[in-house]
């Protein structure tokens, strides 16, 4: 095998790989048909979320609406605790300036950490009750 030959299988493999880590949980770059009014609001600035605590009611999903307002990607990610072991949902990874709504399944009644798994310094706490 030639040594392009090589470095193009390689380089596939590499665009392959990093295709399949860049998604998470699907994500929709339109509003849904029903979004509630009162769905919760979170925007992404300076490497910064906008919010350190959002509040939402247990045990029914919900749609989060996050605006990243810069030309960096981002997400948000919901775990049950700060040692971030246990994620509840995956947002997808996309850049900016866009939004997208997350589908987030319901959550039993507590506190959990949001963060940005690109940029694990932002995070922030999900009351649910």
């Amino acid at each position: 095998m030639s040594a392009f030959r090589a470095a193009r299988l390689v380089l596939a493999a590499v665009g392959l790989a990093l295709a399949g880590c860049g998604g998470g949980a699907a994500a929709d770059d339109h509003p849904p048909a029903s979004l509630d009014p009162n769905s919760p609001r979170i925007s992404a600035q300076a490497i910064a979320f906008d919010q350190a605590v959002l509040t939402v009611p247990a045990d029914r999903p919900f749609t989060l609406v996050f605006e990243n307002r810069e030309n960096v990607p981002h997400n948000v990610s919901i775990y049950a605790d700060s040692g971030r072991q246990d994620r509840r949902f995956e947002g997808g990874v996309f850049s900016g300036p866009a939004t997208r709504w997350y589908p987030v399944p319901a959550l039993a009644p507590g506190t959990y950490v949001f963060v940005c798994d690109v940029h694990p310094s932002m995070s922030g706490h999900l009351v649910v009750s």
